[in-house]
């Protein structure tokens, strides 16, 4: 008798567990990607090493010139304010005392240039001039130089860049 009152017991155990399982909570970690806001900042003439540099918060104008090498020794550093603060992508020459060029440059209609002729431009890829194609084929002409921040692969400092090469016609 005592054996059946166990066995009883124990079946009831199990089938309680067998009917009723636990349920299970099951915690999921959200792994979008967070967008990560950068400035491009393009320096270029008198400095050691010119090129474009990414930060990843506001910085100073000094800070970038002691990522791109510092000043050259023909540098012109009277027009520059070293405090000034970078908060959004920037060009900045930097002027050169000694060195003085006059290059009658060309201008290039985005609108009509090949692909030959855009790879031409300062600061102007292969990868971009494909883009900047692109986007004239599918959407027609550019009605203005601004527009071309709407092309693939074309951001501020690129287009601050090539400015001075293009036109519309």
């Amino acid at each position: 008798m005592k054996q059946a009152i166990i066995m009883t017991l124990a079946l009831v155990i199990l089938g309680w567990f067998w009917l009723y399982p636990r349920s299970e909570t099951i915690t999921t970690v959200d792994q979008t990607a967070i967008p990560i806001d950068t400035i491009e900042v393009d320096i270029q003439g008198a400095v050691v090493f010119p090129g474009i540099y990414i930060f990843f918060e506001s910085t100073t104008l000094d800070q970038v010139l002691k990522r791109a090498g510092g000043f050259s020794d023909d540098a012109d550093q009277s027009s520059l304010n070293l405090s000034q603060v970078i908060t959004h992508d920037l060009s900045i020459r930097v002027a050169s005392r000694n060195i003085v060029i006059d290059v009658s440059v060309i201008l290039i209609d985005i609108n009509k240039a090949s692909f030959k002729e855009l790879i031409t431009i300062p600061g102007m890829t292969e990868t971009r001039a494909a883009s900047l194609i692109i986007y004239r084929e599918q959407y027609g002409d550019f009605q203005h130089l601004d527009d071309l921040i709407n092309v693939k692969n074309i951001g501020i400092v690129t287009l601050e860049k090539i400015k001075p090469y293009i036109t519309l016609g």
